[in-house]
């Protein structure tokens, strides 16, 4: 029976559901080794950390995928998507928003909605740093999320997720990992995503994002763009979006995505 874009929300609307669906098994245990793994060896336990390095020092922000460790302190960042998704022979457009700001050295705060017209919910998180290296720039988080009815007939529940996040970069390159699993539903997704710099301006990134849990199939997509710095603060993107796995939500999508920064570093 085909799947209409409709019956489906974005990758991050409607949880994985089948234990028996070993792909998202694969998926979580793959995901969780590529973060834990490419932790650096001279992190330490988390006291006081340093603040991450200035941003004109970092590679982009990818796409859809969160930062592994918290913005600085007095630093937002504001991703804004314009999404163009093909499913079932429609076109149809939708938009979406990732704020993040450090409350904290060690608190991040993420409020985020990937396709708000099509999502029944928009999510608050909260990173806890346990882990950071040196220079601020790679280390591992805890979290805990909410998240909040914002379309007509979603009802009035708020859901809780718990899950983690960890980053491995430099100034040249920024591997990125994300974990999130809903307790109520037996459901997980999550998303890694490598940025590198190949020149002062330019930035290509690649994603896998995937979700799975009890009753549905699992959905993997990957995600192939580039960025580009058009001024200080300014960063415009361009990506396509892809099914790899056999159920899907959806045949392609574009995304465009406009990312501002700013604050003191």
């Amino acid at each position: 029976m085909a799947i209409t874009l409709k019956e489906h929300c974005m990758y991050r609307s409607r949880p994985l559901r089948s234990r028996r669906h070993y792909p998202a098994t694969v998926m979580l245990v793959g995901l969780t080794l590529l973060g834990l793994l490419g932790l650096p060896l001279n992190v330490a336990a988390q006291g006081s950390p340093p603040a991450p390095t200035m941003a004109a020092e970092e590679v982009a922000h990818p796409f859809l995928t969160h930062m592994g460790v918290p913005e600085g302190v007095g630093v937002f960042s504001l991703r804004a998507s314009g999404l163009v998704t093909r499913a079932d022979s429609k076109t149809e457009g939708d938009f979406g928003f990732h704020f993040e700001t450090g409350l904290t050295k060690t608190i991040g705060l993420h409020i985020r909605n990937d396709a708000f017209r099509t999502n029944s919910h928009t999510e608050a998180m909260f990173q806890f740093v346990a882990i950071m290296s040196k220079d601020g720039m790679s280390g591992f988080a805890p979290l805990i999320e909410f998240e909040f009815p914002t379309k007509s007939g979603a009802g009035s529940r708020i859901e809780s997720l718990i899950g983690f996040t960890t980053a491995l970069a430099n100034s040249q390159i920024a591997l990125n990992q994300v974990i999130h699993y809903n307790p109520r539903e037996d459901a997980v997704d999550g998303s890694a995503a490598l940025v590198a710099r190949v020149a002062e301006r330019f930035f290509p990134v690649a994603e896998i994002l995937g979700e799975g849990g009890t009753g549905a199939p699992t959905v993997v997509t990957l995600l192939a763009g580039l960025k580009v710095q058009v001024r200080e603060g300014i960063t415009l993107g361009f990506a396509l979006q892809f099914p790899v796995s056999g159920s899907r939500d959806f045949s392609s999508r574009m995304v465009l995505q406009p990312e501002f920064e700013w604050g003191k570093k």
